[in-house]
């Protein structure tokens, strides 16, 4: 399979903002493409994990999801 890089992103929103976990990723896809390492804790800072995810999707005039994406980092940087 090759490598498709709007799906990696989807699955790395999804996971970032809490609505699914790896493990139920790995249930419904046969690959999982993630832009960071889901056995470490992402570290919250300026150019990471969530901003590379927002970036995309800001290119993408996904606003809803970058607004989504924001307030989990906002949310991380607190924990």
């Amino acid at each position: 399979m090759a490598f498709d890089e709007h799906l990696c992103m989807l699955q790395s929103y999804r996971i970032l903002t809490g609505k699914d976990s790896f493990n139920t990723l790995l249930e419904e896809f046969e690959q999982v493409e993630l832009v960071f390492d889901p056995t470490r804790k992402v570290i919250v800072m300026d150019y990471d994990a969530y901003d590379l995810v927002r970036y995309y999707f800001e290119a993408r005039e996904d606003y809803e999801k970058c607004a989504e994406i924001h307030w989990a980092k906002c949310k991380a940087k607190n924990f």
